[in-house]
């Protein structure tokens, strides 16, 4: 990745997607089931290592779509727009990770946007997230 990572999101983005349970090889991480352990040389949670280049291009993915929503849910929603299918889904999952972040831009209009995307969601028959 050519940014530094943001340890903190690239925690919730591991624990979203159940790594510490799945593949961490760290008793602590495992057993809380949550990311304890990370490397100092560039913050990333210690399981990354054991994925495999695929599994490490998932987490690439969502990470950045992650990053992408805590900065610009806020201002500018219309990139979330997609209503069905893999981009919803990911949408979906940045979303839910971005929203524990401490780091969100502009956490009122960002809080905003995502009341009113599930709101969107809701009136479609879609039942609500998160």
């Amino acid at each position: 990745m050519p940014d530094r990572i943001n340890t903190r999101l690239a925690t919730r983005t591991a624990e979203m997607l159940a790594l510490p349970h799945q593949v961490c090889r760290r008793r602590d991480c495992r057993r809380n089931n949550a990311c304890s352990w990370h490397r100092n040389a560039n913050g990333e949670p210690c399981c990354l290592i054991n994925l495999t280049a695929e599994q490490r291009a998932i987490f690439d993915d969502v990470y950045r779509a992650a990053r992408f929503a805590q900065g610009f849910l806020g201002t500018n929603p219309e990139y979330f727009q997609a209503q069905a299918g893999e981009q919803r889904e990911l949408d979906d999952l940045a979303i839910a990770i971005a929203r524990k972040s401490r780091d969100r831009f502009n956490r009122a209009k960002w809080d905003a946007a995502w009341r009113a995307r599930e709101r969107q969601a809701r009136t479609r028959g879609e039942g609500g997230r998160g």
